[in-house]
């Protein structure tokens, strides 16, 4: 018998329900109730859940599984805020009772039910191709050169280990509300090592967030798959109100 592969099949590593086969048959599409989904509940000791606040259906969606929702995400005990919420076609959630969801709740005001923040380094050795090219082509500042090679390791090691180390590079983390890092500052003398210095390299902070606050951002549309549309906000210098237009990319 020839073989037979299914293709965009919900995952079996999955058990619960859709959302907005949930949202739609409650009241109020939901409302203020306290979802969770299954498979973050089954990783993580601590407490993680949704309070719902509002649900819209996709009407581009024939299946009637895709929506939006917002609410409020407390993931493993921190309160992250009112948000939109991620995975909302994945079969993965499950609606809690009044009495679940305050037992739940009452979980995560207690200290020890909470996730501990993660400390992470931000520095990088330089790798020794890029620190030989800088100091042969002397792009490095003397300052930063004197350091490096203060800090260079056993005088054992071969010309071209030696010529390689001792430079150092910030190597800033991206935004993740889930991950709770929380960079540890370099100090003086790693930072007398770093090219580019660390007043430039800093200058976004050591967790960079995107930046929401621009008049430039792409969409997709239902209608021309594969295809991004370029969407560019006009604010008009006499209401203040935007307006926005819509370009094809």
């Amino acid at each position: 018998m020839p073989k037979v592969e299914y293709i965009g099949r919900p995952s079996l590593h999955f058990y619960g329900k859709f959302l907005s086969e949930i949202a739609r048959n409650l009241k109020n599409r939901a409302k203020g109730r306290v979802v969770i989904k299954v498979t973050e509940s089954e990783k993580f000791k601590e407490p993680c859940y949704y309070i719902l606040e509002n649900v819209i259906p996709l009407m581009s969606d024939q299946s009637g599984v895709r929506c939006r929702a917002w609410g409020r995400r407390i993931f493993r005990g921190r309160n992250l805020g009112c948000s939109l919420l991620p995975n909302t076609h994945e079969p993965d959630w499950r609606l809690l009772s009044p009495s679940e969801a305050e037992h739940l709740m009452s979980l995560s005001t207690k200290a020890d039910m909470v996730a501990p923040d993660v400390p992470v380094d931000c520095i990088a050795q330089a790798p020794p191709l890029l620190t030989i090219f800088l100091r042969r082509k002397n792009i490095l500042p003397p300052q930063v050169l004197k350091e490096a090679v203060e800090n260079t390791h056993s005088l054992t090691m071969q010309q071209s280990m030696r010529e390689g180390s001792g430079l150092l590079l910030l190597t800033p983390h991206r935004y993740d509300p889930t991950s709770f890092k929380v960079p540890i500052e370099p100090t003086p003398e790693e930072k007398s090592r770093m090219y580019p210095p660390y007043e430039w390299s800093s200058q976004k902070g050591l967790i960079i967030k995107p930046n929401l606050d621009r008049d430039t951002y792409l969409i997709r549309r239902s209608d021309t798959p594969g295809l991004y549309w370029r969407v560019h906000l006009d604010r008009s210098s006499k209401t203040g109100s935007d307006s926005s237009k819509v370009l094809q990319k």
